[in-house]
């Protein structure tokens, strides 16, 4: 099983111009079955959250703005393991010295609460965790 970070799921919504493809291609082999995924409930805070904020932006450009609650579906509608965001989870992160955002301690926790060591991720930080090995979307 592997890990889902956020940039994920954005990329592949934004369509980010080096990303957005191999990102969609990730999400297309978990819906299909060829890898199996899960997430924190924390990576629907995070979409929520870019989402809203990317909405701003398109506002202020004056174009039309990304359907936060058919993206939402789309990624709920995907085969994902979610794991809640517990007490446990929190008090675990609270304990890790890496250089990474807290935000990443969390996602950190609940792979190691849940036996995971494979992160999909485009975020170079998760390569200064020992325990965890960081595929590139890309690769």
């Amino acid at each position: 099983m592997i890990y889902l970070d956020t940039n994920v799921f954005i990329y592949a919504i934004e369509q980010h111009p080096e990303y957005g493809k191999a990102c969609a291609r990730v999400l297309q082999d978990v819906q299909d079955g060829r890898l199996k995924a899960a997430c924190s409930q924390l990576v629907l805070v995070e979409v929520l959250t870019v989402l809203k904020k990317l909405n701003s932006v398109l506002d202020k450009q004056k174009k039309k703005p990304l359907d936060i609650r058919a993206n939402v579906d789309a990624i709920l509608s995907l085969p994902i393991t979610w794991f809640e965001l517990n007490i446990f989870t929190i008090k675990r992160a609270s304990e890790y010295h890496y250089a990474v955002s807290g935000v990443d301690y969390i996602h950190l926790a609940t792979m190691e609460i849940n036996n995971i060591t494979t992160v999909v991720s485009a975020d170079r930080d998760f390569d200064k965790v020992d325990f965890v090995k960081r595929m590139d979307p890309l690769a």
